[in-house]
């Protein structure tokens, strides 16, 4: 059930992509022009609505924010910690294993 453009060049004719664009620009402005015209900026309406309270701006740390996560895959963290060695060339190494098995995969 596609839709299918016959414009005589393809898929990619500029003029329906502009024409296309050009309508969704049209319905954006419509859709926008709707809005209310008695919000101000720098006002209490800019606030987000929490049940009528006021809430102080929140910092979580990343250290607070990934620690489920971390806690949950600590045992797997460890052996990724152990296996780390900081050398470059490790690394290189094992890109172009896994990447020979990849294509092997992709190849086959």
């Amino acid at each position: 059930m596609g839709v299918e453009i016959l414009t005589g060049q393809g898929f990619w004719h500029a003029l329906v992509w502009f024409a296309a664009a050009l309508g969704v620009f049209l319905l954006s402005l419509a859709i926008w022009s709707m809005g209310r015209r008695e919000f101000r900026r720098g006002t209490e309406a800019e606030l987000p609505f929490v049940s009528g309270e006021r809430v102080e701006d929140a910092r979580v740390g990343a250290p607070h924010l990934y620690w489920g996560f971390a806690e949950a895959l600590k045992p797997f963290l460890e052996r990724l910690r152990n296996f780390h060695s900081g050398f470059i060339g490790d690394y290189v190494g094992w890109f172009a294993v896994i990447l020979a098995v990849i294509l092997l995969l992709v190849m086959a």
